[in-house]
């Protein structure tokens, strides 16, 4: 069977988001890119990397492997959409409402998030897959740099910037991007850690909390913020 042929029960539902008798409702572009980028998402949460099939897809999101290559050209190019997708429900910047909070508390609200709900083992196993495959798949290795860690980093060194520029921080403008990569690395610690070690216990929000903020008082202090403009 080649990549476009559609199994009979595939086919029969590609156009329809639900398998019934008599005519099938039709779904537009939109939707149907909806649908599969949500089965796609539920498997990625479900299952390692080599499971992650167009078939398997196509199969969750009740469509034939023709309807999803009609939206999106490759595996890497689904996938990829998929983690920039996530990575904006994550990391956000900040909403207007807190832009004027103090710059301690906007770091600390930048780097707090939740964790998208799914099996941490299959979504860690599927992490393992990406760094083992990071040459055969170029783009969608970059796309989780840049899209997960990469986001966070530009909102933080976004506020960074913001302090410089009004006086309250004693660094030079171009070193706010390294200011934030460092200032995320000591809230998160080693990525590595949790990929290589197989027996590594995920921190509770409660150990996050206090790295987080210790993070930020050390790199507040390490800064000489100016005593006053920051509470």
């Amino acid at each position: 069977m080649s990549k476009y042929e559609a199994e009979p029960e595939e086919a029969a539902a590609q156009e329809t988001g639900v398998r019934k008798r008599g005519r099938p409702v039709q779904m537009d572009f939109e939707a149907r890119e909806t649908v599969i980028l949500d089965a796609t998402h539920a498997l990625m949460m479900e299952r390692g990397f080599d499971h992650v099939t167009m078939s398997a897809i196509a199969r969750r999101a009740g469509m034939s492997k023709r309807t999803l290559y009609a939206h999106f050209d490759s595996q890497e190019v689904l996938l990829g959409r998929v983690i920039a997708r996530i990575s904006a429900s994550i990391f956000q910047p900040l909403p207007e409402e807190d832009q004027d909070r103090p710059f301690s508390e906007r770091l600390d609200l930048l780097l707090t998030f939740n964790k998208p709900p799914g099996s941490d083992r299959h979504k860690l196993e599927f992490l393992r897959t990406m760094v083992a495959r990071a040459q055969t798949y170029p783009a969608l290795a970059r796309g989780l740099v840049h899209e997960g860690r990469g986001r966070l980093t530009g909102y933080v060194r976004d506020e960074i910037m913001r302090e410089i520029t009004a006086g309250r921080l004693s660094l030079a403008p171009d070193q706010a991007a390294l200011s934030a990569d460092l200032i995320v690395s000591m809230a998160f610690g080693d990525p590595l850690v949790r990929l290589l070690d197989p027996e590594f216990a995920e921190p509770t929000p409660e150990l996050l909390a206090e790295r987080r903020a210790l993070a930020i008082r050390l790199f507040l202090t390490g800064c000489a913020v100016k005593m006053g403009d920051d509470a």
